[in-house]
């Protein structure tokens, strides 16, 4: 079902969590009314997420190595306090990145008509991931280092006791920025939020940028330049004496790129959280390389969101013209698993019972091309395994007429030669994409039994007297086996 937004449709204009009011909607210009404020209830895990987050990343600076050593060093006490602003200064380029992989996963491509042109797709989703990596940068607070020869002068127990304290201090102060990062992203729509519920029920949204690619369009454009059109610099462009002008042929491409802003709010039940190593979850390429970006002292900290999806709401803004603006809601009923990536109540992306199918499809695609390659691979070893064990076969067979073997050994390498024929041509039939492949190879697997079994008759016939009639039957039934396998190619 789709609908269309309006001034009195019942959206919820603004989201008010922990006393700070976020956006909910793209077109809202105007202040929220009292009735469409939404306040989010902050969870306990979620109140104390900062200092849960500054504890974990103070018993992995080198701080707490020399404070766990007896008697320390002053050397060795600066050194692992400059390790240490080295170290919260590394968690910033890891934030960074896990930023831009954001960013990278909430960038989708859509083709409206004809081909994909790759050039000018590559290059306006490039200019896109830039322009959001801009938006969603930080300007972090510098440190403050406070090691210096006056504090050093002073007793051990003074400058620890301040080093301690001051690196405290900045780990606060790193996580409080790196929460307000979060927030801010909310702010510019680039991340999302999560909503709790009871009963084990959320809802959830996520921002994406959508670039929507046109046809190609190809123009061609001719024209007659004459020598008068130039100046005499430029004679030397005629080349020959006596050229009075040129023929000019000038071609273009043209794509068409749509931008749109879209937020995707999803309605889900039964949603738990699992960590990324223990979510059994279908994650599409750009989720897996957000996933793998997050880095180790952030892990724990980050959680997927599994449940199944009753209700996806989707909100659109075309922003590529300027001067218009067009708002398109679709609600559509849906029922399926529906995970996100979530660090506390902060949504970074989420995808759905689609891109879930889309993903599987696209491993089943490369599964289905691995074996394809495998048969075709495979299909000549048949072949010869075929014709060698047919070969055996017939010899089994002399020797058993002479009395010097068993007629179960000819039986069973006659068996397994057909066995090895019906697979070659059963893989043959499906590299090559036949309609029907197991009907071709059923019909060429009797066809080439025949004939073994013919070539089995003559071997016989030069030691016992047999009926002509055999190999005219036999040849028959291979001949009319090959022309309706033929027929299912």
């Amino acid at each position: 079902m789709d609908e269309t937004l309006s001034e009195t449709d019942p959206v919820t204009l603004e989201v008010d969590l922990a006393g700070r009011r976020f956006p909910r909607t793209l077109n809202s210009t105007r202040r929220a009314t009292p009735n469409r404020v939404r306040e989010l209830k902050t969870q306990s895990a979620e109140q104390t997420l900062p200092q849960r987050l500054s504890k974990a990343i103070e018993q992995r600076l080198k701080w707490r190595e020399v404070q766990s050593t007896e008697n320390p060093s002053r050397d060795a006490l600066v050194a692992a306090y400059i390790e240490s602003l080295k170290q919260l200064d590394g968690f910033r380029t890891d934030v960074q990145r896990v930023i831009e992989e954001a960013c990278r996963a909430n960038l989708e491509f859509r083709q409206d008509a004809g081909e994909t042109h790759v050039a000018a797709r590559d290059a306006v989703l490039n200019d896109k991931l830039e322009e959001m990596i801009a938006e969603a940068s930080s300007d972090w607070l510098p440190f403050k280092n406070i090691a210096g020869a006056a504090l050093l002068s002073q007793p051990m127990e003074i400058y620890r006791q301040k080093f301690d304290a001051s690196l405290s201090e900045e780990v606060a102060k790193f996580s409080k920025q790196f929460f307000e990062s979060l927030a801010r992203l909310v702010d510019r729509e680039l991340c999302g939020l999560v909503e709790w519920l009871p009963n084990n029920c959320c809802r959830y949204h996520f921002f994406r940028r959508v670039v929507i690619q046109g046809a190609t369009q190809h123009t061609q454009e001719s024209s007659v330049v004459m020598r008068r059109d130039f100046d005499e610099s430029d004679d030397d462009d005629f080349g020959t004496e006596g050229v009075i002008g040129h023929f000019r042929t000038t071609r273009s491409q043209h794509v068409k790129h749509e931008i749109r802003f879209a937020r995707h709010e999803h309605e889900v039940i039964d949603a738990i959280h699992a960590s990324i190593g223990n979510s059994t979850v279908v994650m599409p390429p750009q989720i897996v390389c957000l996933t793998k970006s997050i880095p180790e002292w952030l892990y724990p900290f980050v959680d997927v969101i599994d449940g199944q999806i009753v209700r996806e709401r989707i909100i659109e803004r075309d922003v590529s013209v300027e001067d218009w603006s067009k708002v398109v809601v679709r609600d559509v009923p849906i029922i399926g698993g529906d995970p996100s990536i979530v660090i506390g109540p902060f949504v970074l992306s989420g995808w759905g019972p689609r891109e879930i199918q889309q993903e599987q499809e696209r491993r089943q695609s490369i599964q289905d091309t691995a074996q394809q390659k495998f048969r075709e691979r495979l299909a000549p070893v048949l072949v010869a395994a075929a014709i060698f064990l047919s070969i055996t076969s017939l010899w089994l067979l002399t020797r058993w007429l002479q009395g010097h073997g068993g007629l179960l050994f000819v039986v069973l390498a006659t068996g397994t030669a057909v066995a090895a024929l019906w697979q070659a041509l059963f893989d043959i039939a499906v590299s090559r994409r036949y309609a029907a492949a197991a009907f071709y190879a059923h019909c060429m697997m009797v066809s080439g039994a025949m004939a073994l079994f013919l070539a089995e008759w003559t071997v016989a016939r030069i030691f016992f007297p047999l009926s002509w009639l055999t190999p005219v039957l036999l040849g028959g039934a291979a001949f009319l086996s090959y022309q309706i396998g033929r027929q299912f190619r």
